[in-house]
């Protein structure tokens, strides 16, 4: 795919968004995208992003953990996305649902890097892995499907746009030292005071090590390895709930602190 036809593309795309369009799949010459074709149109929106140098990239999304959602979509390992410095909260932040198409929340491990995180074959021991690692948090990955249509998937459309993050929201930064290699962590969000979902860490590919392994090959790759202080959201443990204007988010994991967010 030639610069230009990915230029156009991310014009059309910036367009929809302004526009409000719902969500599309991706077309190439009349036939759906590569994944490479995808990150290279993702690549371009992050290019323009960062084009005036306020911003940065603060870490790692990672999509399509579980093996059924793998096979909905059409692929054989996660779809990755960048999360920029200014779309990073705090627990207790207020978002507005109207900055977004679809705003949805997902619940997560998120983990902060603090050391070179090698980069390990796929069939490689992930446990050592927990030493890159300086502090883990209870957090929210904040989506925008833009409406799209789950009936008709594919992991390139998704990966396009950036595999559709919009933001995180983060819990107080823990130190892992006492959560081992992070698995058999167990969630609970609560929306308004009550008990809606659970889930595990164990959820996400075989564990969070994984994720983050996985996470070190797909920025090693993109020529963006992984740099100390930025945040790997692991994958959503919950399913997503979509925003719903004056409700409040709750999501504790394990004994960790729990993070929260508004929705306004």
């Amino acid at each position: 795919m030639q610069a230009g036809q990915v230029h156009a593309i991310v014009d059309q795309y910036e367009v929809h968004v302004r526009n409000r369009t719902r969500f599309q799949l991706y077309r190439i010459d009349g036939r759906p995208a590569t994944l490479a074709e995808a990150y290279a149109i993702q690549d371009e929106i992050l290019a323009r992003a960062l084009r005036s140098g306020s911003d940065s990239v603060a870490g790692y999304k990672v999509g399509l953990t579980t093996g059924k959602m793998q096979q909905f979509c059409g692929v054989s390992e996660p779809i990755g996305g960048r999360i920029l410095q200014s779309t990073v909260r705090t627990s207790g932040a207020t978002i507005r649902k109207a900055q977004f198409h679809r705003l949805g929340v997902e619940s997560e491990l998120a983990l902060r890097i603090g050391a070179e995180v090698p980069v390990l074959r796929p069939d490689a021991n992930v446990q050592d892995l927990i030493a890159s690692v300086d502090a883990v948090a209870a957090a929210f990955e904040i989506i925008d499907d833009r409406d799209a249509d789950y009936a008709h998937l594919e992991a390139s459309s998704i990966a396009a746009e950036n595999s559709w993050n919009q933001g995180i929201v983060l819990g107080p930064a823990t130190s892992p030292s006492a959560f081992g290699d992070l698995r058999g962590l167990q969630g609970r969000l609560h929306i308004n005071g009550e008990q809606v979902a659970t889930g595990s860490s164990d959820d996400v590919m075989n564990g969070p090590l994984w994720v983050l392994a996985w996470v070190a090959r797909f920025a090693h790759a993109a020529g963006t390895p992984l740099r100390p202080g930025q945040w790997i959201m692991t994958g959503s443990i919950i399913p997503t709930r979509f925003a719903v204007v004056g409700d409040t988010y709750s999501f504790q994991l394990g004994t960790l602190p729990p993070v929260t967010v508004t929705i306004g």
